[in-house]
């Protein structure tokens, strides 16, 4: 597995399940696509949540359930950073059951250890899963130090442009806004860069208007890179003070609210 052969804690993969009723993995999947409406409210986060768990549960692997799941673990983690570590580690381990399902070529390769040319096995119909188990994989190593950032950050990337490729839209621009985080964060000779960010995060204001976590990425990484405080401090005051455009986004916006004032309030430090 993909965060076991990087030194990261990760599910094993579960074996093939006996069919399971489907009129109740449907009733658990539209319970859960309700809770998950609300996701801004912890408790029908962690409503949205246990019913994902219990359908994937009923035959595991499934990649409606697996991916549902990945991508309400995302926001748990994003949304409490008490939790993220814990989170972002159960959005990678859905996310990869769903992809093993869905992306057999991408299966073989990471277990021939072809972590790096792995995701380009993976097709359409894998890009979702792809792109939360980049996201979740990264952003778990971040949070437990260089060293462990480092080992996966080959393959992390990779599988994000990847997913870019595939589908940039998806979550808002997200594969275009998780890169331009991350390559602000590296050197050009390792694929980072000021210039590669800045092309990144333009792709994700044009493709994810409505989503202010775009905005808050770049202010964090590529502007304090440029140590330019007054544009940083005038894009996450236009973040504060922007309506939502897109009700679908309207959660995320929320938690982009809240960290662009709590990088309002760490200026200091970064300038």
């Amino acid at each position: 597995m993909l965060l076991l052969a990087l030194g990261l804690l990760a599910a094993a993969v579960p074996p093939e399940a006996s069919p399971h009723p489907a009129p109740a993995r449907a009733a658990l999947l539209a319970r859960g696509d309700e809770a998950f409406a609300s996701r801004g409210d912890p408790v029908w986060l962690a409503e949205a949540i246990d019913s994902f768990r219990r359908a994937a549960a009923l035959h595991p692997g499934d990649p409606e359930a697996e991916i549902r799941l990945a991508r309400a673990e995302a926001f748990r983690a994003l949304a409490d950073p008490d939790v993220a570590r814990e989170a972002w580690v159960a959005s990678s381990s859905a996310a990869e059951r769903a992809l093993r399902r869905l992306s057999p070529g991408w299966a073989a390769a990471v277990d021939a250890g072809d972590l790096v040319g792995a995701p380009a096995h993976v097709g359409q119909e894998g890009a979702l899963a792809l792109y939360w188990l980049a996201l979740a994989t990264w952003s778990s190593a971040q949070s437990k130090g260089l060293a462990a950032l480092l080992a996966v950050k080959a393959p992390a990337l990779a599988a994000m442009e990847r997913a870019a490729a595939l589908d940039g839209v998806l979550d808002c621009a997200g594969p275009h806004r998780a890169l331009g985080a991350w390559t602000a964060a590296l050197p050009a000779a390792v694929g980072g860069g000021v210039a590669r960010s800045r092309r990144h995060f333009e792709e994700a204001r044009a493709r994810g208007a409505g989503c202010l976590l775009n905005r808050v990425r770049e202010a964090e990484s590529l502007i304090v890179l440029l140590q330019d405080r007054a544009a940083f401090g005038r894009v996450l005051s236009e973040v504060e003070g922007a309506p939502d455009i897109d009700p679908l986004w309207a959660p995320e916006n929320a938690v982009a609210r809240r960290l662009a004032r709590d990088l309002q309030g760490r200026a200091a430090r970064l300038f």
